[in-house]
């Protein structure tokens, strides 16, 4: 079981990810960390791991975090499976998979549990702007009321 890793990115001006947890959740470490780096922007605070336990202890910390999960996160633990254990351990994270075999009932079960997002592993600039887009929303979905988003 590798541990997590938590790094705090700060870059100049603000947008709708700044001060949101982001947690990339993806059993290969070299794919998280690129995950990682194509993700951080703002002053959030970013966390990778390859562990669904240390992912568990990461969101019954509270907040409200968003995970991006991969699949394969570990061989014995199905997504179908994961997800509601996440959701049980912190019912305020916003998830996203990134997962290539899903079945179509494996996927409509996790949305009715609450899933955020679900998309392909990125292979090519539209996936990753893909992924991209869907932690941004996910992140302003999650803003507090009151905070002013940025228009372009």
């Amino acid at each position: 079981m590798s541990q997590g890793r938590r790094s705090t990115q700060t870059q100049g001006g603000k947008d709708a990810m700044s001060a949101t947890k982001l947690i990339i959740a993806h059993k290969d470490y070299t794919s998280r960390l690129r995950i990682a780096r194509m993700l951080i922007a703002g002053d959030g605070e970013v966390e990778t791991t390859g562990s669904a336990a240390c992912l568990m202890e990461s969101l019954m910390r509270g907040g409200r975090p968003v995970v991006v999960l991969a699949d394969g996160l570990e061989e014995e633990l199905t997504l179908a499976a994961l997800v509601p254990l996440l959701k049980s351990c912190n019912p305020h994270a916003t998830i996203i998979l990134v997962a290539d075999d899903l079945s179509w009932s494996d996927e409509l079960k996790m949305r009715q549990q609450g899933i955020f997002y679900r998309t392909h592993r990125p292979v090519c600039a539209a996936g990753w702007d893909e992924l991209q887009l869907a932690v941004a929303c996910a992140c302003k979905r999650i803003r507090p009321a009151g905070t002013p988003v940025c228009a372009h």
